[in-house]
């Protein structure tokens, strides 16, 4: 009888610990929900600092891969392009950037010659494409007000790079960030990744 009581107790405490971790993943998983909800719900803040730089604070989002890949396709191919498997990600980040600058500058030999006769004098130029909008135009004989938009879009994956051994991989041999810029005019010059442990 007592050997009964034994195995009863040990099966209570053995259903008693599966539950209880069954529960704190439960309690995990909806505290990862609401803190999503939160983040979708919430906004963006947007800022300068005291030396004029623009800032943007946003709330992380926490996904699985299978979200991921399903509600992220652009980052997925990005991904695939870097062969970077998706269930190797450690974080990502999308930046979007967009520079304006306006300066105004001397307008020389704004007047079109040929064969010893005046054609045109140039008073407005333009261009504009997906990444770069030029504009210009001359206010007098001498003065010419441009305006220049470049826009960039900036994406950041953070992946672990596994241990090799001839076709085997296992562990992790370090932490890398692949940063694109989709602007083929702009070129990175300095990237940087701080993680920070609990």
């Amino acid at each position: 009888m007592s050997r009964f009581l034994s195995y009863t107790l040990l099966i209570l405490v053995i259903s008693l610990m599966v539950s209880i971790k069954s529960c704190n993943s439960i309690k995990r998983e909806r505290n990862r929900f609401a803190d999503n909800q939160r983040t979708l719900l919430d906004k963006a803040y947007y800022y300068e600092t005291q030396n004029r730089l623009s800032v943007a604070s946003v709330e992380r989002l926490t996904l699985r891969a299978s979200e991921l890949e399903d509600s992220k396709s652009e980052l997925v191919e990005i991904c695939d392009d870097l062969r970077i498997k998706v269930k190797r990600l450690q974080s990502a980040s999308t930046t979007v950037t967009q520079t304006k600058y306006e300066f105004k500058t001397i307008f020389k030999d704004s007047v079109i010659v040929r064969n010893g006769a005046v054609l045109d004098t140039i008073k407005c130029m333009s261009y504009k494409d997906q990444w770069l909008r030029f504009e210009g135009c001359t206010s007098d004989n001498l003065n010419f007000d441009v305006q220049i938009e470049s826009r960039d879009t900036i994406v950041q994956v953070v992946h672990r790079v596994p241990r090799k051994f001839w076709f085997i991989k296992w562990g992790t041999k370090a932490i890398r960030q692949e940063v694109i810029s989709k602007n083929p005019y702009s070129k990175i010059t300095y990237s940087e990744y701080i993680e920070l442990k609990k």
